[in-house]
């Protein structure tokens, strides 16, 4: 039928129209598993519980016993409503494929079919979808609504925080909106926490830059990294904001090269592996990403704004610029900067 964005899903399912089919995924993980949410109670009601659908996860599915499932008559509930988790369609065999792909293109109409995925990369990290996920993905755009959650970029999240505050009895300008959502890199997950718990500590009054700077965390590798995709962006403005946020503090300088030197060795990493059409499961496998593969879904993102070899160049200007801080009585904070700009310039060919 559709491929639709996050926000017309949710428009759509607070409409009366009802879909057989549905695909979410998208590196906003905690997006895709609100918009899934917001399937089951669309079909299940607000007080479902989990005797009330099947529920699959791509691992340890096996495609026959998935269709026994799917092609159930419901005896006491209006929809046979089945969910599948993370189902990699490059692990199915060609046989499964056609048999998933044709039942998808003839469901029952009894039944409704979720399929979400928030535990990889339907991408492989590339631009499109791999060809087996494709396979999937064209047969649930045929047969119902998909839509890719992809991270937002500050100022698209706003609107959403501030009414989330609203919800909660307190209220937060536009700009510590945007502050909140750059502090949490644009995860729809920590936004949510982040937010409820300021809310919490708020009550009726308007949360605060303060606040924000009091209670949410901000790892010097968190800020380190919205640095580097600012870099990788070109976004010059953005780079310097962060980078008063970064030498603000008491932090020694070569502790902030050093941050940012990880940052740009997990986007070139990224680089290496996209141009080698190595995945994202096996950088984080091979590198010890363990649990924490939300850096590698997003080295994937920003390292297709830049080169390669841009990425290199801001390596080798952060092992300057950590020799010059450790040998010399230059000012550190100028140091710094002037290497924000030299990796700013590189990126425009200069």
């Amino acid at each position: 039928m559709a491929l639709i964005t996050p926000a017309e899903l949710e428009k759509e399912l607070k409409s009366a129209v009802t879909r057989k089919v549905y695909y979410i995924y998208g590196k906003d993980a905690g997006r895709v598993s609100a918009l899934a949410e917001l399937v089951r109670r669309k079909y299940l009601g607000k007080g479902y519980s989990a005797s009330d659908y099947s529920r699959f996860t791509g691992d340890d599915m096996k495609i026959s016993g998935f269709l026994d499932t799917a092609e159930i008559c419901p005896m006491f509930t209006d929809w046979n409503f089945v969910e599948v988790n993370d189902l990699n369609g490059e692990s199915l065999n060609a046989d499964d494929l056609k048999a998933l792909t044709a039942f998808i293109a003839d469901v029952p109409d009894q039944t409704v079919l979720l399929f979400s995925v928030t535990g990889f990369d339907v991408k492989g990290g590339k631009k499109v979808p791999t060809a087996k996920n494709k396979k999937i993905i064209d047969a649930c755009t045929k047969a119902g609504s998909v839509s890719e959650a992809d991270l937002r970029k500050p100022a698209d999240m706003a609107g959403g925080i501030m009414k989330l505050a609203s919800e909660n009895g307190s209220s937060i300008s536009k700009q510590n909106a945007e502050k909140l959502a750059l502090i949490c890199l644009g995860d729809t997950l920590r936004v949510t926490n982040e937010i409820n718990k300021l809310s919490s500590f708020a009550g009726s009054d308007e949360i605060t830059a303060e606040m924000i700077d009091e209670m949410v965390a901000v790892g010097i590798d968190t800020t380190a990294f919205a640095m580097a995709s600012a870099v990788t962006s070109g976004n010059s403005a953005a780079a310097f904001t962060i980078l008063e946020d970064l030498t603000a503090g008491k932090t020694e300088a070569v502790l902030i090269i050093s941050a940012l030197a990880s940052a740009f060795m997990d986007l070139y990493r990224a680089s290496a592996a996209r141009a080698s059409g190595v995945k994202e499961a096996e950088v984080e496998a091979d590198f010890g990403y363990h649990g924490r593969g939300f850096v590698v879904r997003n080295a994937f993102r920003d390292a297709a704004k830049t080169s390669t070899a841009h990425l290199r160049k801001c390596l080798e200007i952060l092992e300057k610029a950590d020799l010059e801080c450790k040998s010399t009585r230059l000012d550190q904070k100028i140091i710094i900067e002037q290497s924000v700009a030299q990796m700013l310039a590189a990126g425009n060919g200069a």
